[in-house]
């Protein structure tokens, strides 16, 4: 058997996304997806990490075409705000990697030595006021909507423009849902029996897309779920959108706020914000964390939603020839937009090994899963990270102050209070979503960082003068550069696309 046909079960942001990879890279494959109007598209908006924009650059998806039909946003990163008593709000946005010697990243430690913040003394103005970088090409054509990889999207909106390029790709689609699984003497998948058909669908390859329902998935052996419960408090969330700034003006970062048993998310897009808290319900009833997040928004929504979840990830996704992607094979809660990021390297990896995967494939099964448990860790690390504070102020808070750390983030406390964080700290295969650039931001805010072991280092290499040197350059250079009004841009960019 050798892969030439692939059943995709799942229409969601993680089905699409793998549908459009493997065609695009695969022509003469068959592709199809069977999803069902009436499951539906679970949020209210999306964000994206940079990896968005490597998506969209491999799949020949042109940047600016896809804002427009997703009524999509800049991201230029992510402000936490009290989640720390000490740091108040700050930035994660990685605008200018550190100038180094060595490993050493002598411009981020002068920062921590010096008490500034990273995002904020390195990264471009007007962020906070709703301005984004306006930039022309060679010929003098706006290109501003290029100095961006990560976006926020309208989850519908997105859900509608990747099916139209998954139709313009020759991905078929089944409206149909699955009925029951029909396997082979040896525990292979052979067909589908699909509900409204009445009929059987055959496949080579079949990837469960289906969240967290896993139609396919749990229909094989292995069902071992990696928990990551004692590590992450919240379990729950209550979504609901609300009207754009009555002042016009589209901020181009998601706000996460924390409250008292978890934190809110607010992602802008072109025509309105969505919102979730995020919340433990071992610590707040659904009805209080409704009001409580209602009150932090200021608004009072009747298109609430809530919604509950496990964080954690099989620990077997790819069994024979099934393959779970998206929240079908785990789910981190959305602190730092990961999941769609996730989508897309499951999507990479799977076709690494597919071109030449057969019944007698056993490696490369092993392999993908030894790539996705370090990005599963990865992710958790930094995750939890977040969840290192001096918060006391509620029970939740107060909870995390013994709670468990993973074991890699645990070992990253330590030699980071012994020395400021370098390149080889974390396991990199190329395929997890942080490295210890973007730790840099996160551990300062919640105030991990030594600024007395950052100015040791400092003096050891004698980087003071040439940290100094290279942050003046920076932020003369953002200085120059022109801005522009987040909100007007992509208006303009309407209009250039519709006329």
């Amino acid at each position: 058997m050798n892969v030439k046909h692939i059943v995709i079960v799942g229409s969601g942001t993680a089905g699409l996304t793998t549908a459009i990879t493997l065609k695009s890279w695969f022509k003469w494959y068959d592709v199809s997806v069977i999803s069902s109007e009436s499951i539906g598209i679970i949020g209210v908006g999306e964000g994206s990490t940079e990896h968005w924009r490597s998506f969209q650059e491999d799949m020949n998806m042109p940047i600016e075409g896809l804002l427009v039909r997703a009524k999509a946003t800049h991201k230029y990163g992510i402000s936490f705000e009290g989640w720390t008593t000490h740091t108040p709000q700050y930035y994660h946005s990685v605008s200018h990697p550190p100038i180094t010697i060595g490993n050493f990243g002598g411009s981020y430690a002068y920062c921590v030595s010096n008490g500034l913040q990273l995002t904020k003394t390195l990264s471009w103005r007007g962020m906070k006021d709703g301005l984004i970088p306006y930039s022309v090409d060679d010929d003098g054509n706006e290109n501003t909507h290029l100095n961006t990889n990560q976006y926020h999207f309208d989850t519908h909106a997105l859900n509608a423009s990747l099916k139209g390029i998954a139709y313009e790709r020759g991905v078929n689609f089944i409206e149909d849902e699955v009925d029951f699984v029909v396997k082979d003497e040896d525990g292979w998948v052979d067909s589908l029996y699909l509900k409204g058909a009445k009929a059987r669908i055959k496949a080579d390859l079949f990837i469960d897309a289906s969240g967290f329902n896993r139609v396919l998935l749990k229909e094989m052996d292995d069902q071992t779920f990696v928990d990551y419960t004692p590590y992450l408090p919240c379990d729950s969330a209550v979504v609901f959108p609300t009207p754009s700034r009555e002042d016009g003006k589209i901020l181009p970062f998601t706000r996460a706020r924390a409250l008292s048993s978890g934190w809110l998310w607010e992602i802008p897009t072109q025509e309105r914000r969505g919102n979730g808290y995020v919340y433990s319900s071992k610590h707040i009833s659904d009805d209080d964390a409704q009001q409580e997040a209602f009150d932090a928004a200021g608004y009072e929504s009747d298109e609430s939603r809530i919604l509950r979840f496990k964080t954690g990830y099989m620990k077997k996704s790819w069994q024979k020839n099934v393959v779970a992607v998206g929240l079908a094979a785990g789910f981190i809660e959305p602190l730092e937009a990961t999941s769609i990021s996730i989508s897309l390297q499951q999507a990479r990896l799977i076709a690494s090994s597919i071109p030449t995967f057969t019944k007698e494939s056993r490696y490369m099964i092993d392999d993908y899963h030894r790539l996705m448990d370090q990005v599963m860790e990865n992710t958790l690390t930094m995750i939890s990270l977040h969840y290192v504070s001096d918060r006391t102020d509620s029970e939740m808070w107060r909870d995390q102050q013994n709670a468990p750390k993973p074991e890699l983030l645990e070992r990253l406390l330590g030699l980071w209070s012994e020395r400021c964080p370098e390149i080889q700290d974390m396991p990199h295969s190329g395929f997890e979503l942080f490295n210890p650039v973007h730790m840099w931001h996160v551990a300062q805010g919640q105030g991990v960082l030594n600024p007395d072991i950052a100015t040791m280092q400092l003096n050891a290499y004698g980087s003071h003068t040439p940290s100094r040197q290279h942050i003046d350059e920076v932020v003369t250079s953002y200085m120059k550069g022109d801005v522009v009004d987040h909100a007007e841009a992509l208006r303009r960019l309407a209009d250039s696309q519709s006329a």
